[in-house]
């Protein structure tokens, strides 16, 4: 059997919308082997949420990569132990479409190139910013092009990532109903310019340029209806130490970029800003997953030794 350990992502990060994605380490565990039928079981976090059935995306990336390379009749056994909280915005169906297919590619031979794998798994996924960091590691800029994707992975150093996930969830085709088919000149502009700040910030270190550079006029206040809080949380996450602080991908969960030594506190602060609004919650002090998507030796519990797949 096949294991595969995969990342958590947050994805857009403030003006990034649908180019930039961050790894986390929190995680979840694809395994795989050959089966006479499909048969695919679910473990761990939010497991009501998730397909327990060949429509799981997990199973479905492992589906494509076997018809890529001629194996027609494949099934697989698919097992996720999970601890990517669903539909919160934390790349949860892209990580598991990214196990899946490594899995299934390990499996079945490893026909498909580091490169291919890549594209494949962004074109699966429609877009980069959660497919690429849960692949690769990092933050990763990217974006698709006729010829595959292009993108930059960046190491960001010396950081902490706060997530606070409150306990309901955002569907991501309500969180797309809710953008506007257009927007002004002006709000792209504004966009475009804190889009470069925030990469220039994360790639220097120049932490304390992230306020200004994690601001967003095209996706966030559009979605902010659809998480009640947001806008106290992500002020109790800049009033306690953040560098900054944004929607995680399409939401409802929360994001703040912190030093160390602010972390526990800004996680706690953020969580108490849910409260107040009477919504539940949960926070944690994350580190960068620089590693991303990697093989596990089968039985492994612990990471150190994981080989990386890219």
């Amino acid at each position: 059997m096949i294991c595969v350990h995969v990342p958590a992502t947050s994805a857009n990060l403030g003006p990034g919308y649908d180019a930039v994605g961050l790894a986390l380490s929190l995680s979840m565990r694809i395994s795989m082997d050959r089966a006479p039928c499909p048969m695919v079981e679910v473990h761990g976090t939010g497991t009501e949420l998730i397909p327990h059935s060949t429509d799981h995306p997990a199973y479905k990336a492992a589906r494509f990569v076997a018809e890529l390379v001629g194996e027609y009749d494949a099934h697989f056994h698919l097992i996720q132990e999970n601890r990517i909280p669903p539909a919160r915005g934390l790349g949860g169906s892209a990580a598991a479409l990214v196990g899946g297919a490594i899995a299934a590619n390990d499996l079945l031979g490893r026909s498909l190139a580091a490169p291919d794998l890549l594209n494949l798994v962004c074109e699966l996924d429609g877009h980069p910013d959660n497919a690429a960091p849960a692949l690769l590691g990092g933050l990763v800029i990217g974006t698709l092009t006729l010829e595959g994707i292009s993108a930059v992975r960046l190491e960001p150093k010396g950081l902490k990532v706060v997530v606070a996930v409150p306990d309901f969830a955002v569907s991501t085709s309500a969180a797309r109903r809710a953008l506007p088919e257009k927007v002004s000149h002006k709000d792209a502009s504004f966009n475009v310019g804190r889009a470069g700040l925030l990469l220039g910030a994360l790639a220097t270190g120049e932490y304390d340029l992230l306020r200004v550079a994690m601001q967003d006029r095209l996706h966030q206040p559009y979605r902010s209806h659809l998480i009640p809080g947001l806008e106290d949380v992500i002020e109790a996450a800049q009033t306690n130490g953040a560098y900054g602080a944004c929607l995680s991908g399409s939401g409802p969960t929360v994001l703040a970029f912190s030093p160390e030594e602010h972390a526990s506190r800004i996680a706690r602060a953020m969580r108490q800003a849910f409260e107040a609004r009477e919504v539940q919650a949960k926070a944690w002090a994350l580190d960068v997953d620089l590693s991303g998507a990697r093989v596990e030796p089968p039985g492994t519990v612990a990471t150190p030794s994981l080989e990386p797949v890219l």
